[in-house]
């Protein structure tokens, strides 16, 4: 992302939208409310054909997807020969986009993380004898390969004798897939995954972590995140920071000290100024946002936790929302 303008008097910021990891953080921003204006397609009063125009549409709804953030609302102000009423905006890569609204400090910092930080994918590969799991992990999530690759299935079997076909196959997809991944990381339990790297040309081993697994699968995966093999390989990762302040949560609570869980009684005890850390799903930020502008009112800190990992998935279970306390 890059912010090409901004006044903080006014809420205002133009944004060039740089990949859709932008699109992530935006989606955490565009809450409803917001005024956005770019460029866009609209009929005109005609009926006939579109035109490229100026809007200025306010936010009502949003929708994110893999590779858009859709935004629909009201028309504001456009051109006079174009029909007026509700409209979307596709945010895509590439796009140039503004928004006024007033922003917390909250979404301010969420702006500048998104300017300084590094995109990445990681190739991370849960292997066992006879098959391996791929899975590409992102800042903007985790992606199955086994699900969207139909030549490359998520389970490779060998031939049961040798394994020669096994490895072969496995080879040639990690050098093939290589390039296209900042690193690559070999895991699961026993040593198959040593013979895996060990098939693996020098070009693409510069980029190969080995980590030990109990498992495979997407279990395996999230037990390699939690031993901090996506921390050691890409430096300050979004899974991997959500997923030690939720672990951070779990001890604290397991083991009867200052913790909570549940809108209700964290907003209580937010307003004592008791909360030190809130972790709150992004769904749960936009139902009850003036828990976590309570939290930061009282000096707390609030953590916006996403649900595409465990992590996520686990706070959600407990109603989206919990704190790590003061007292």
């Amino acid at each position: 992302m890059d912010i090409l303008r901004s006044d903080r008097d006014e809420g205002y910021v133009k944004i060039d939208i740089e990949s859709r990891d932008d699109l992530w953080y935006l989606k955490d921003i565009i809450k409803g409310g917001e005024r956005l204006r770019k460029r866009t397609r609209r009929t005109k009063l005609d009926g006939r054909e579109k035109k490229s125009c100026i809007l200025t549409v306010e936010a009502e709804k949003t929708e994110y997807q893999e590779d858009r953030l859709r935004v629909t609302g009201e028309i504001k102000k456009g051109d006079e020969d174009v029909e007026m009423g509700y409209h979307t905006f596709n945010l895509e890569d590439g796009d140039e986009v503004e928004i006024r609204k007033e922003f917390t400090e909250g979404e301010r910092e969420k702006l500048q993380e998104a300017e300084s930080h590094r995109q990445y994918q990681v190739l991370f590969c849960l292997v066992e004898k006879g098959g391996v799991d791929f899975y590409v992990v992102r800042e903007t999530g985790i992606e199955d390969l086994s699900s969207i690759e139909v030549n490359i299935p998520g389970k490779l079997y060998s031939d049961q004798e040798s394994g020669e076909d096994f490895y072969s196959q496995v080879q040639e997809y990690i050098q093939r897939a290589g390039s296209e991944f900042d690193y690559i990381v070999l895991a699961g339990p026993g040593h198959e995954k040593n013979k895996v790297k060990n098939s693996l040309s020098e070009g693409i081993l510069e980029k190969v972590f080995m980590q030990d697994t109990s498992v495979t699968g997407k279990t395996g995966l999230n037990e390699a995140i939690k031993r901090g093999a996506l921390e050691k390989v890409v430096e300050d990762s979004r899974i991997s920071e959500e997923t030690r302040i939720f672990r951070e949560f779990t001890e604290k609570l397991r083991g009867g000290e200052e913790a909570a869980y549940g809108a209700e009684k964290v907003y209580e005890l937010a307003g004592q100024g008791a909360v030190e850390k809130l972790l709150v799903t992004s769904e749960m930020n936009r139902e009850r946002p003036e828990i976590a502008e309570k939290v930061e009112q009282m000096g707390g800190e609030s953590k916006v936790m996403h649900t595409d990992h465990e992590a996520g998935e686990r706070l959600e279970e407990l109603g989206g929302i919990a704190a790590i306390l003061r007292y």
